[in-house]
Parts: C-alpha cells; structure tokens; sequence
C-alpha cells in the first residue's frame, strides 16, 4: 500500500534494489503533491533533532519549475537538506554554496564557475585521462577488484583534491571523511559529531596556506577573492569544501557504478556501446545519470503561499525533489523505464538538478566518467559484478560495494597471438 511507505527511510531503496519506481508512477499520476508525514523511526543514530513532513514532487515539468523559482521555492531559509536543522547547524547549511542566499549565491558562483569552464576543463583533460589510465593500470591484470573503491572512487577524489589543493598526504582522510559525511544514517548526522569539524579544519589549514602562497588552485581561488568587496568568511570557505568533499565525487564514483551495473543487465546495449565507444558513450553516461541518478533529491522550503496542484501551501513548507521519480516521467521521456543508450535527450535529465543551484560540476564529473569508462570498455570489457550492496540512505541510490570479476588484460592481450 503506497499510503504506508515514507521517503524517510533509509532502508527503501537498498530493500527494492533502487528507487521504488512503481510508487513513483502511481504518485506522478494521481497524486502529484504526495504528502509524506514524518517517521518517527527514521532519524539516524545521534540525531536529536525532528523531521517534519514534506511535499513530494515526481513530475519533471514540477521538479524543473520549483528548482528555477528560486524566489518561491527557496534553498535559503531551512537549507536544501529535508532534515529541518535549527541554531548553528542550520547556519552551516545557509552558509554553504548549496544553502546560501540567492543574489550571495550568484556572487560567489562568479568566484566558483570559472576553474569548471570548458576551457580550463580541457586545459585539466590530459591530467585526468592519465589518472583515469593508471587506475584501470592498477587492476587491469588481476581479473578481478572491488569497483567501488578500487576504481569508481578514485579518480573523483584524485580530481577534487588536485583542484581544490588538498595535499597528497591528506587524500585519503578528506576522501574517507566525504564518505563518511554521506553515509549519515550510518555514521550518524555529520552536524551532530566531529566529521564536519574535522572537514573544518583541513579546509582552515588549506585556506591559511594559501592566503600565504597563493596559486590557481579553487581554495586559493575562494580564499583570495573578493564578493561584493568582501572576502568570503570562513564558514562559507569551510561549507564549500565540505560539499564539494561529497559532491565532487559521490555522483561520479555511483554513475560508474550504476554504469556497470546496467551495462550487465541490458548485454545488447553494452554491445552497441563497445561497437564505438566514442560514438556511444557519451550519451550512455547520459542514460545512466537519467536511469539511475545517484542523488536521489534535494529540499525546497516555500516563502510565500502559493497553490500547487490544488493544495495552498504555507510559508516554510518543505518540497522534497525527486530526481529518479522526475527521470522516469513519460511526459519527458517516451517509454521511460527503457533503458536506452541511444534516447534522443537523455541528457534532459534532471541528475544534476537545474535552474540557479544547477551543479557547477556536471561537466567535470562528465568529463571524469568518459575517461574512467572508456578504459575500462575498452582494456576490460568483460567486466561482470558480483552481489551488489546498497548504502543505507534517503539522499542517495549508491551502490558501496560491488565485486567484479574479467578477463585479466595481460591473459587477454596475450591470447591473441602474433599479428
């Protein structure tokens, strides 16, 4: 009975193996503004603070036009997380780039978008294809790894650590951290305990360096900038890090994912992918983030009433996004549970949100994908996974570990004889 599921739950997705899509039609179609009222039993371990109900939209053309109306639908006043967070914990997420306000936030993405621009992008290319190549190096031979961890993660965190500063002796905490900050209803609310903080402090560490020997790096970048005459204060430097320390690498590491994972389930699309992969590909990273989005949503609260379909809605209610409903919606995408690497505008997904607090990344984690993907289509085609587990989670449909088996490179390369 679809009256007696909540989205405030952590065990939803990893119970239905992914988002419940067949609850998602049935809302998209005769319950457009779905109530969910809040679960008594969902705050994760260490979180005292309640959760109160929300709206739920599953229609993309909803989803889209509440995400541009910023004026409305705001990010502001209660944050863009569905936890409904008071005091300093609340300031933290006003403060962040995601949380900030409106005319604040187009200001400081002035400082932001520019190292994500296409030209320093293609300027950052050849680095990133040769990271790409040393990690699929690293197992290419073996026949068999853990993607997760072993391939998927690695190129995002390498990425977001070189742009933003991170010292190659601190790789690993910020990227285990990050991890950590994700997985809160495992780990407890990251505003609750000490990994925020400790986030914090690497990111303080990072800006003192820099204000002291600047450089193009993004931290150098925020720390030494002015916005509106002002430097940015070190809460908002320290919310920025903490994001992208998530961000910068939870939706790459679960596209690659959710790309292998689907290339096993759907053979003759991965078939027509391997026929050319620099054809296809792009556009099956495309269907995937459409497909299977790693970031299942993000929260709205409203400033003024307004009806929506029907209902008046109240100053200070909550919108809950839904990103994999929004993906699916027949209205957007004929035959939308097809799973098609050649669909004409999969890349009008909504995966990386749209309107002002669209992801300044998409094209990074775009451009990481296609190197990390395309060396392993092409040195490891094979590639099968094993049992798949699925983090515990309301804000994101990741997969935490997935075993995968191949044809070891070398026993590959040396079948094939003379030329």
């Amino acid at each position: 009975m679809t009256e007696n599921v909540n989205l405030l739950d952590a065990d939803l997705f990893p119970r239905g193996s992914g988002p419940p899509h067949a609850l998602f039609d049935a809302w998209r179609e005769n319950d457009p503004l779905h109530w969910n009222p809040p679960n008594p039993d969902y705050p994760p371990p260490g979180v005292a603070l309640p959760t109160r109900g929300f709206y739920v939209l599953t229609r993309y053309k909803d989803v889209s036009d509440v995400s541009r109306n910023q004026r409305v639908f705001s990010s502001h006043p209660g944050g863009p997380l569905i936890w409904d967070w008071e005091g300093e914990p609340l300031r933290r997420q006003q403060a962040g780039i995601m949380g900030m306000p409106l005319e604040e936030h187009r200001a400081v993405r002035r400082v932001v978008v520019p190292p994500f621009t296409r030209g320093e992008l293609l300027a950052f290319q050849p680095e990133i294809d040769a990271v790409a190549k040393e990690i699929v190096d690293d197992v290419a031979g073996l026949g068999e790894c853990e993607f997760v961890f072993d391939v998927a993660s690695k190129l995002p965190v390498y990425t977001f650590c070189s742009l933003t500063g991170v010292p190659a002796r601190q790789r690993d905490t910020v990227a285990q951290l990050g991890n950590m900050n994700a997985d809160v209803e495992n780990w407890g609310s990251p505003e609750e305990g000490s990994l925020t903080a400790e986030l914090f402090e690497i990111a303080m560490r990072i800006a003192a360096e820099k204000r002291a020997n600047p450089d193009d790096t993004l931290m150098s970048r925020l720390t030494n900038s002015e916005v509106d005459g002002e430097r940015l204060d070190p809460m908002t430097l320290s919310m920025f890090f903490v994001t992208i320390s998530i961000a910068g690498h939870e939706t790459t590491r679960g596209t690659a994912g959710h790309f292998i994972r689907l290339m096993n389930e759907h053979p003759d699309q991965y078939d027509l992918l391997r026929s050319d992969p620099d054809r296809y590909l792009p556009n099956a990273i495309e269907e995937v983030l459409r497909y299977a989005p790693p970031v299942v949503k993000f929260r709205r609260t409203v400033t003024e009433e307004v009806e929506l379909h029907g209902t008046t809605l109240d100053v200070g209610d909550k919108i809950y996004l839904s990103y994999p409903a929004a993906n699916r919606d027949p209205e957007m995408f004929p035959d939308p549970n097809q799973f098609d690497i050649t669909r004409e505008n999969a890349a009008r997904h909504l995966a990386f949100g749209v309107g002002p607090r669209a992801c300044i990344g998409a094209r990074l984690a775009r451009m990481q994908l296609f190197s990390l993907l395309k060396e392993i289509v092409t040195r490891i085609p094979d590639i099968r996974h094993g049992e798949i587990e699925r983090m515990r989670s309301i804000w994101f449909d990741a997969i935490v570990r997935m075993p995968v088996t191949y044809t070891a490179e070398d026993s590959r390369l040396s079948n094939r004889g003379p030329s």
